[in-house]
């Protein structure tokens, strides 16, 4: 049987059950495409397969959180052919070895946060103010960048100062947000249905980015920072303060428990680098 008698029966179940973007679900058919290359679907050959492009990745220099998206992408189209009895004796055990640890991710701690923010207003760049409340939304709401950049002056509910995200898979979900940001906005030109625009057009994360890069190389922060840096920030800076992490979860986003309970390696290492830093007996004993 032929691989693309099925690849898109399985972007109609992507779209239809799983409630992915279009975007989502072309990556995840680029990456299928590469295993397969339009090779008939053997059961026995798969697995042989499986085993050998998993080496082959590895050999590869690819960041480790690619190889498992890659991976991960094959295991389910795989158990979704098994669910609709297309395919069988598939050996999922092939996948063990991609159960690697995830990377935790860059935090940066509250005083240091309100540190950056000051530096970053000495920036001359065109539309850094802009840019800056972007990031400020960021690590006050822990939105992605691409939702923040999606949201919609209907979007904002001034009476309880909310906002409405609509997040992977078109996931509709609350947060809240301080109402002296909410009051920063007001100043923005409304003329287009997207609150952060430029000359009448919506801005890019790459634009966010570059702003960032830019910072950096003219020494304006020490440190090179990505837009996540300040959602990784919003949320570590929660468990700190002893937030519960379910109401983390879906502040953030996310489906799973387990995608937020990374933020509890976070905050650990940042707990033991102040007491490291701060010990009144450090270096003394």
């Amino acid at each position: 049987m032929k691989y693309e008698n099925y690849r898109d029966l399985y972007t109609q179940y992507l779209i239809s059950e799983k409630n992915l973007s279009k975007n989502s679900v072309y990556n995840y058919i680029v990456d299928l495409n590469q295993f397969f290359k339009a090779q008939d679907i053997k059961t026995g050959n798969v697995n042989k397969k499986i085993r050998s492009y998993i080496l082959n990745l590895r050999k590869k220099n690819l960041k480790s959180s690619s190889i498992n998206r890659k991976i991960s992408t094959l295991k389910n189209f795989l158990r979704f052919l098994q669910t609709e009895k297309i395919i069988d004796k598939i050996d999922f055990q092939e996948f063990e070895s991609l159960s690697g640890f995830k990377k935790i991710p860059k935090a940066i701690e509250k005083s240091q946060m309100i540190e950056l923010f000051k530096n970053l207003n000495n920036s001359k760049k065109n539309n850094a103010k802009l840019y800056i409340l972007v990031l400020k939304l960021i690590y006050l709401s822990g939105l992605r960048i691409s939702e923040a950049l999606n949201l919609k002056w209907s979007d904002i509910n001034y009476q309880d100062n909310s906002i409405y995200v609509y997040g992977k898979g078109s996931k509709e979900r609350k947060v809240y947000i301080i109402k002296d940001f909410l009051v920063q906005l007001e100043y923005l030109d409304k003329d287009n249905q997207f609150i952060f625009t430029i000359n009448k057009k919506k801005i890019t994360a790459r634009s966010v980015n570059k702003f960032l890069e830019n910072c950096y190389f003219d020494s304006i922060i020490k440190t090179k920072l990505s837009t996540h840096t300040f959602r990784h920030s919003f949320a570590t800076t929660m468990l700190e303060n002893n937030a519960d992490i379910r109401h983390i979860q879906k502040l953030l986003g996310h489906s799973s428990i387990s995608t937020t309970e990374i933020y509890t390696r976070v905050a650990k290492t940042m707990k033991k680098r102040v007491l490291d830093s701060y010990h009144p007996l450090k270096n003394k004993l």
